[in-house]
């Protein structure tokens, strides 16, 4: 943005995707009202620095850098804008008057200012609390992808011609007759989508999708300045990390380099198997799935970075996510949906990405031959997907053993839930422990020790009780009983029933008890007050498609792990 650009938009006014505040030594209060709202609505600029009329006051120079560092720290924090976002603050000097300048781009997700909605008419910021009128702001964002957005200041000579012949070599390899092998830069950019021209602005150009597949890295850190991917290795240093790779390049040097350090750097097994007469990688079918995926269907205006962490035991993706709905997926629940068409698209180009849904399919498939486990994959603002090194989910009979000890009927259950507490993930010291007897005790004492800071809770796990005391027990049922009290295991059983999202009618049916206020004040209210459990949709309280799901804080005290 220039001096120029600046003194046009100023000229023009505020209006739906223009707004002028007066900011001298601090960012004001209702700054982040009007982010939100241009997010929420169609995008636009807010000038810092100027009055309503236009004119020019200034934002005093020793309060610049303070400003911003301010900025970027709310914009990455959940308490103030939820999802967080991350975008360029241009400084720009007018004569003797500084004004920051930030351009906010329409967002694919619904955000929230202090978990209050915003949207945008004419020059205001209007607060949204009106159920319907949150249901259309919902309707409106189905169908937008940011990855179309149009940079008009975006040009061919800010790309890398060196990733277009990359290109060239990557689909001749599939195609020796592919039709982008005598095309044009610029006609491989229209074919994929990535040059295109809004018909209701009329502004055409290079889109962000443009910028992230074939961008110098200047050009992406510019447009995305938090977009990263970390890859650690943690097997044996869990704190910080034994290996680790960072990016922040364009999408087809990621995903070559994220591939090779997996191959020669992660300490995963090489594992092959015979399909027909040829003979196959499990470790690059089953991470070629996962990778691809993770970079075709992220959010890239969000502020959270990709993360690919290895352990010893397990490897766990986290990948800034559009939620479409919020729990574990299975192989029956999920419909399969595109985040950014346009870029899995171009990558199909190469078979680096097959048809919708057949990631999280050949995952399930692949992993069972590459370690004998199933994958869980979790939608939520972050997509999370478990990849199991060994066993380290639940699995049928553990799982069986764990509903009978808290004394859940499983016959009252289906599939969908029953899969996932199937898939529910162990801590690694609970994950290879064999004696069902060994491995209740042990996670009956981690539920006591890590549940006392939980006092809304009030959870009372049998201290004095003994391991061989313990085994003693003719069923699972009595040594629930004796492990823990009534309350406890009925927390427990919530836990588990809620791992998938459930209406509150099915739980009540499910929990067989008779009087549902006095559940919801009991058990419901208190685990929602200690964020184990919570709405599926959270903006919409009285919705008639609301449930009730297990947070992933919950989801880690069943299994065991530190929270």
């Amino acid at each position: 943005m220039t001096t120029n650009d600046l003194h046009k938009i100023l000229s023009h006014g505020e209006d739906t995707h223009t707004e002028f505040k007066a900011a001298k030594k601090k960012v004001p209060a209702d700054f982040y009202d009007t982010v939100v709202s241009f997010l929420n609505r169609e995008g636009g600029t807010i000038v810092l620095g100027a009055d309503d009329k236009g004119n020019i006051t200034g934002v005093e120079a020793d309060a610049v850098e303070q400003m911003k560092k301010d900025i970027v720290t709310a914009l990455n924090n959940k308490d103030i804008i939820n999802p967080p976002v991350n975008f360029p603050i241009y400084r720009l000097q007018d004569e003797d008057k500084t004004v920051l300048c930030l351009k906010i781009p329409v967002s694919s997700q619904i955000h929230t200012h202090a978990g209050t909605i915003y949207d945008r008419e004419n020059d205001s910021d209007i607060r949204i609390e009106d159920n319907t009128r949150i249901a259309e702001l919902y309707f409106r964002k189905r169908n937008l992808f940011t990855e179309n957005e149009i940079f008009p200041y975006l040009f061919m000579e800010d790309l890398d011609e060196n990733l277009f012949e990359k290109t060239r070599v990557f689909v001749r390899s599939v195609n020796v007759a592919h039709p982008w092998l005598s095309a044009t830069n610029m006609e491989i950019l229209r074919s994929c989508g990535f040059y295109q021209k809004d018909i209701h602005t009329g502004n055409e150009g290079l889109t962000l999708a443009a910028a992230l597949v074939f961008g110098r890295d200047q050009i992406i850190q510019n447009i995305v300045p938090a977009y990263k991917l970390d890859v650690l290795v943690r097997i044996k240093d869990l704190d910080r990390w034994d290996d680790k790779l960072t990016l922040r390049t364009n999408l087809i040097d990621s995903y070559i380099q994220v591939m090779d350090f997996i191959k020669t750097r992660a300490y995963l097994p090489d594992k092959f198997y015979l399909e027909g007469d040829q003979r196959k990688d499990l470790r690059e079918l089953i991470f070629r799935e996962i990778v691809a995926n993770m970079i075709v269907h992220r959010e890239y205006t969000s502020a959270f970075p990709t993360t690919i962490a290895i352990y010893n035991n397990r490897v766990e993706v986290s990948n800034p996510n559009k939620t479409l709905f919020r729990g574990t997926l299975s192989l029956d629940n999920f419909n399969p949906y595109a985040k950014n068409p346009n870029i899995r698209k171009f990558f199909s180009e190469f078979r680096w990405t097959d048809e919708i849904g057949s990631g999280v399919k050949n995952v399930h498939k692949y992993l069972w031959l590459y370690t004998h486990s199933r994958p869980v994959f979790v939608e939520d603002d972050l997509f999370r997907t478990i990849i199991p090194l060994i066993d380290s989910v639940l699995g049928e009979e553990k799982a069986n053993v764990f509903m009978e000890l808290v004394g859940l009927d499983k016959s009252k259950l289906n599939e969908e839930t029953i899969s996932a507490i199937e898939a529910l993930e162990l801590a690694p010291e609970y994950a290879e422990i064999t004696d069902y007897d060994e491995l209740f005790f042990k996670k009956g004492s981690s539920w006591g020790k890590k549940g006392s800071k939980y006092k809304n809770l009030r959870l009372l796990i049998n201290s004095e009780l003994q391991f061989d005391d313990f085994k003693k027990g003719s069923s699972w049922v009595e040594k629930g009983v004796k492990l823990a009290d009534k309350r406890t295991l009925t927390i427990l059983k919530l836990l588990l029933v809620c791992l998938n999202p459930q209406k509150r009618d099915d739980i009540f049916s499910i929990m067989d008890f008779n009087s549902r206020d006095k559940f919801r004040e009991i058990y419901i209210n208190p685990l929602r007050n200690e964020d184990f459990i919570e709405h599926t949709i959270k903006d919409k309280p009285n919705s008639p498609d609301q449930r009730y799901i297990t947070t992933e804080k919950g989801r880690q005290f069943l299994g065991g792990f530190d929270v």
